[in-house]
Order: C-alpha cells, then structure tokens, then sequence
C-alpha cells in the first residue's frame, strides 16, 4: 500500500471540486443523506468538518424505544444527544412505533417541543399499535405537531386520531401555508376536519387517503391540487364517495386495493391520468357522463378528452367495458389492464371483430398484467389490439405463468396475436415476466406525490 505524500494529497484535494461548493449546496448534500452518514462526511476533509454541525438534518425514529428500562436516563438516546449537540436545524423527522406506550408518547412530546425542530418541513408519524384488532382506542396526535402547521411542507400521519373538532365549530387548527403533500392513513379524523384541513391549505399539489376512519363523503375543491390517491385495504375505510368539485390542476386521480366508492369529477379539465377503475365502482360520473358499475354508458353526451393514461382492473365483461371507457377517454395514449384469470363467451369478442377497420383506437402503448397465453379471455383481448390499434407503438403482455426464455413459446404466442396482420406495422411487442417482489412496484406514495414519475403504474428499477 503506498503512502499518502503532502503532494499527492495537495493533489487530490486540488481536484476535489465538490469540497469548492458554497457551504449552503453542501449543507444540502449532507442533509439529504441519512443522519449516520452525513455525520460521516466530517473524515472527508477538514473543509466539511463544521459543515455537518450546522447542515439540516433528517431524524428516523424506529420500533419500540423501551423507555421504561431507561431509569430516567433520557439522554442516554442517541436521538437526544443529536439534538442537544447539533446546531443546525431538523428538516425532517420520521416517528414510527410499533407499539407506543404512555412513556413513549411522553419522550416523543418532549422531542417535539425541542427547539432544534424549529422550522421543520417535513413530518412523518405513525402509531402502528394494534388498537383496532384488541378493541382499544388509538391515541390522538402529540399536541406539540400543532406548532409545526405554519412550516410544514410535507406531512404524513397515520395510526392516531387527528386533532378533534374544536366545540365552537371553528377549527382554529387547520391552517397549513406551506403543506404541498400530504398522507393520511389509518387516521380517525372527521368529515369536517378533513375538509377543513384541505381548504387550509392553500398551495397543496397532492393527497394521499388510505384506510381513513370517519369520512364517508370527500369533497375536493383546490386551485392547485395536481395529485389524488384513495385507498381502501380489507375494507377498513368508511369512504363511500369522493367528489372533486373544482380542480383545475388536476391531472392524476389514483385508486388502490380495489377500492369501492362513488367517483363524481365535476370539473378538473387537465386531469390526465387514471388509475384503479374497476367493475366493483358504484358509480362513475364525468359531469353528466355516468359509467355504471364498471360496464354501461348510461349518458354519452360529454366525454372527456384530457385523459391520456388510463389502467384498469377487474372489468367484467371486458370488451364492453373496455370498448365504453375508450369512447368515454378517447384521447387515451397508455393503457394498463390487469386481465382478470376469468374467462369471457367468445361471442362477444367476435361482436367487437366484426367492427375491425371502422375503429379509430389511438392507443400508442399497451400493458397487459397477468397475462396467459392458454386463456382465450386473454389472446383475444390481446389480438384485438393488434389488429385495432393503428398507432401502437409497443405493447408489453406481463407474464402470469410462462417463460419468456422459451422461444418456441414465444413464437407460438406471436402467431396466435396474429402479430403479423397487425394495424401498425412499426409496433413492438415485448412479453416480460410478472415482478416477484412487492418492492419492484412503486409505492402508492410516489404514485401519488411524485410527479415526475412519467405514469402512475410504472415498475421501478
């Protein structure tokens, strides 16, 4: 191993140009590491020595903290003795238990109130104690997060009940001037606090709503939301509609776990994308044009144009549905179809077949999940396309069982999508296997507040 002359390295920190930084840019850097390696970054050099000291942090609160066997000794904490020695401020703080005790919540109330978290932007806590299965009720939100309102940029909160309403009607609590994204999950709040909390916040971009109890109906009326998500896992939430009154900024509108629940859009013109529309919806309604049950048009005097992404799950019969909601969206570009592992009469393909060369289907990318090349369900929605879309420029079948090594298989499949008659003849088809892992899926979180993620279904890499 050679060693380290003062020439080689005054060389080496000649050419250190990230150390030339301006000390705010690599404040920044440090604080987008996790606290245990930006703390790290002070062996670097001795120009980043200070700079860890005062750069913004990020705080991961984890798992039970046990302060019970602590006797008192609190500062025997990492998290304390970060926040007693760290000048700088706190950026974002994550707190996430999974049983939270009384003398937990006690710590966590003394963190809060901390002057190191003066000015936080982020916040994120979760309760994930298992209060709904044992009968007992969820804890309310620290009472300290109120002092956070007016500096919060980003907010998630899950597991706990939310701020109550105030008796005299008023919520004096529900002013967020800087919150553009928000979470809630599992949450006991309130019909009127959670549109309170919404109209409170005036430069919101996007909302994410999970498994929350207590709202049955939720209006959505904001000059600047760009992003909606709903969720509903085994059932949990009592959301039965969602009505976006006036969203001018709109453009995803995102529904997960087979949510079931009345969609009324009454005005949102740039509303690009939609994901998680299904049969089992009571109703969906685009102004006056209302889609029953995930299969009939029952009012076809508007359509709406600004819709390019569009994924669909558990539509049954298919063809209809998929044939209505391509007249209701004709500006559709992508689209994403979970193909259900139930088969479908044959009659009503050819129904659609006879229609061939009449159609004007614009669709420039396909993705077909859960495809089987031995289903007749499958191989014909498949070939319908092929031989409909004029503008395909690729489409993907998503392999539920198959393997795209086998080529004498492959070869099989293209012959029976009859890909050689196709209506555009620069289209390309790809079969790819189904992810494994749950991981490979972006989380409903970036779906929803990401928005540079280019289509609210992609795989991550």
């Amino acid at each position: 191993m050679g060693v380290l002359t003062r020439a080689k390295k005054r060389n080496l920190e000649e050419q250190d140009f990230i150390s030339r930084l301006p000390d705010a840019i690599l404040g920044d850097i440090i604080s987008l590491l996790p606290t245990k390696d930006g703390g790290r970054t002070q062996i670097l050099s001795s120009r980043w020595r200070p700079l860890w000291r005062s750069a913004p942090l990020n705080i991961e609160i984890l798992s039970d903290l046990n302060v019970e066997h602590l006797d008192g000794h609190l500062w025997s904490l990492p998290i304390f003795r970060i926040l007693y020695k760290h000048r700088g401020p706190v950026r974002r703080l994550t707190v996430l238990f999974n049983k939270a005790s009384a003398a937990d919540l006690r710590l966590v109330d003394r963190w809060l109130r901390s002057h190191t978290l003066d000015g936080l932007q982020e916040l994120e806590f979760h309760s994930y104690a298992e209060h709904r299965l044992m009968g007992v009720p969820p804890r309310p939100l620290p009472a300290p997060v109120r002092r956070f309102l007016s500096t919060l940029v980003v907010a998630r909160f899950g597991g706990c009940v939310f701020f109550p309403d105030d008796g005299d009607g008023v919520h004096h609590h529900h002013h967020y001037p800087l919150l553009k994204k928000l979470t809630l999950s599992n949450l006991d709040i309130s019909e009127t606090s959670l549109h309170a909390m919404v109209a409170g916040c005036p430069v919101l971009e996007s909302l994410l709503l999970l498994n929350n109890h207590g709202p049955t109906r939720v209006k959505i009326a904001s000059p600047t939301i760009r992003s909606i998500g709903v969720g509903s896992l085994w059932g949990c939430s009592r959301l039965k509609q969602l009505v976006v009154e006036d969203a001018p900024c709109l453009e995803r509108l995102l529904f997960f776990e087979g949510v079931k629940i009345g969609i009324s859009v009454i005005s949102a013109p740039r509303l690009g994308a939609l994901r998680g529309l299904h049969g089992g919806y009571h109703t969906l309604r685009f102004g006056t044009n209302a889609l029953h049950q995930g299969s009939t048009i029952a009012s076809m005097t508007t359509v709406v144009p600004s819709v390019r992404v569009l994924a669909l799950t558990q539509m049954n019969p298919y063809f209809d549905a998929v044939m209505n909601l391509i007249k209701c969206f004709p500006g559709v570009e992508q689209l994403y179809i979970e193909v259900p592992l139930t088969g479908e009469e044959i009659a009503l393909y050819d129904r659609y077949c006879e229609l061939t060369g009449t159609l004007d289907i614009r669709l420039r990318k396909i993705m077909l999940a859960n495809y089987q090349g031995s289903d007749q369900l499958h191989i014909n929605l498949a070939k319908f396309f092929v031989i409909n879309a004029s503008k395909l420029e690729s489409m993907t079948l998503e392999l539920r069982l198959g393997d795209v090594a086998n080529k004498a298989w492959i070869t099989r499949q293209r012959r029976l999508l009859q890909i050689e008659k196709r209506a555009s003849r620069c289209a390309r088809f790809d079969f790819v296997s189904s992810p494994i892992l749950p991981s490979s899926l972006l989380s409903k979180d970036n779906q929803v507040h990401d928005m540079s993620i280019c289509h609210p279904f992609q795989r991550s890499r």
